[in-house]
């Protein structure tokens, strides 16, 4: 299914794909093959987001020869307290220290490589908890990775609790106002 997919999109001349949505591409043994079939299908950037936690020596040195054009990491948390809390891990517990030097480990390999590619990023999401340890977050990073940057929090649905009370307003307003609900 996945070259019949890339085979239909590189015949659209579609320039740029993101190999996953809202899960773990590393947890894929093929993502190298995966990636390197979409640029040999002309597919002029192909990118990845990744918690890093599966990224070990092997998989970097995997991702770089694939052709890989850009990777994201996510890390919510300045502090091993913040980011252990914020991202506990669904299996296993995730460890700041292994992760973090998942990610400097992929900076060195790319460095001894001799590769430009991929370009990284790093991103927190902006929270109560993570907004005081922007610049530690920028600290720990900007030696490692080629830009750090920080996501506002946005609620995708789900509980209205984690609304500050003007959002809360202005939906019931909204509500309201479109009759959307029956009183």
């Amino acid at each position: 299914n996945y070259k019949k997919i890339i085979d239909e999109i590189s015949e659209l001349k579609v320039p740029s794909i993101k190999l996953n949505w809202r899960g773990e591409p590393l947890l894929n043994p093929n993502i190298n093959k995966f990636i390197e079939y979409a640029k040999m299908r002309g597919i002029l950037e192909v990118s990845i987001n990744t918690n890093a936690t599966n990224l070990n020596e092997k998989t970097a040195e995997s991702l770089i020869k694939s052709g890989l054009d850009f990777m994201i990491y996510s890390f919510d948390g300045g502090t091993k307290q913040t980011y252990e809390k914020m991202r506990p891990g669904r299996f296993k517990k995730n460890n700041f220290e292994a992760v973090y030097n998942n990610i400097k480990n992929f900076y060195l390999i790319r460095k001894k490589m001799g590769a430009k590619f991929p370009v990284t990023k790093i991103q927190m999401v902006l929270t109560s908890e993570t907004r005081g340890e922007l610049n530690n977050f920028y600290g720990l990073f900007n030696n490692y990775v080629d830009d750090v940057t920080v996501t506002p929090y946005s609620e995708r649905g789900g509980n209205l609790d984690d609304l500050n009370i003007d959002q809360k307003n202005k939906i019931k307003n909204y509500i309201k106002k479109n009759k959307l609900k029956d009183d």
